[in-house]
């Protein structure tokens, strides 16, 4: 083989080493691409598959419903114990009972424990019936307290001394618009609360009337 024939050999041999070689880099370069793409591919997927997982465990407990336990008749007690002790004492209505009497002309006999209807009065307690006194008024007021009679539509029939002049007043009301529906109310003195009611009784007539 000539000299040139042998140059173009190894030339040839050359290119195809050079060829061979770029061809492997190549191949080297596509697979690292490849492998990549799978790598970023599969970091995607884990993430969305823990933020998946995440916000369907937050759903899940916000959907639980909270366990709700019965309550005991201890509990429910204890509880109505507690409503009962937030109540204002002084709002608080009386306990109403009813009783029969020998009086023929009461047809039933009223009691409560009433509270009594406060006093501006000072020093010592007179029981007056003068008409225009201060003691009169709160006579007035515990009538309409022990009858629910409002002062202004309340016609006094008759006001009297009780069993102690002193400190006991009886009186009989009636509504205006009802005279034939009369009360007959028993009030007690207290130094420094006033006059408080202690009993009413519900007339079949007014015997006051005539």
């Amino acid at each position: 083989m000539d000299k040139k024939s042998q140059k173009d050999e190894q030339r040839r041999i050359a290119e195809n080493q050079v060829e061979a070689s770029r061809s492997e880099h190549n191949s080297k370069h596509k697979r690292t691409g490849i492998t990549l793409n799978v790598l970023i591919i599969l970091v995607g997927l884990a993430i969305v598959g823990v933020l998946w997982l995440v916000f369907f465990l937050t759903a899940d407990d916000s959907k639980e419903p909270t366990e709700t336990k019965p309550k005991t008749e201890q509990t429910q007690k204890a509880d109505e114990a507690k409503k009962d002790d937030t109540k204002p004492k002084e709002t608080e209505k009386p306990k109403e009972t009813t009783e029969k009497s020998d009086d023929p002309n009461v047809s039933q006999v009223i009691k409560k424990d009433w509270k009594p209807v406060g006093t501006e009065q000072k020093g010592d307690h007179v029981n007056s019936y003068e008409m225009k006194s201060q003691d009169w008024e709160e006579k007035v007021n515990a009538f309409s307290k022990a009858t629910g009679i409002d002062k202004g539509d309340m016609t006094i029939w008759y006001v009297g001394r009780g069993e102690d002049p002193a400190t006991q007043s009886i009186g009989t009301v009636t509504t205006k618009s009802d005279p034939d529906t009369a009360f007959r109310v028993y009030i007690t003195w207290i130094d420094g609360e006033g006059w408080k009611p202690t009993k009413v009784e519900e007339l079949k007539t007014n015997d006051k009337k005539n």
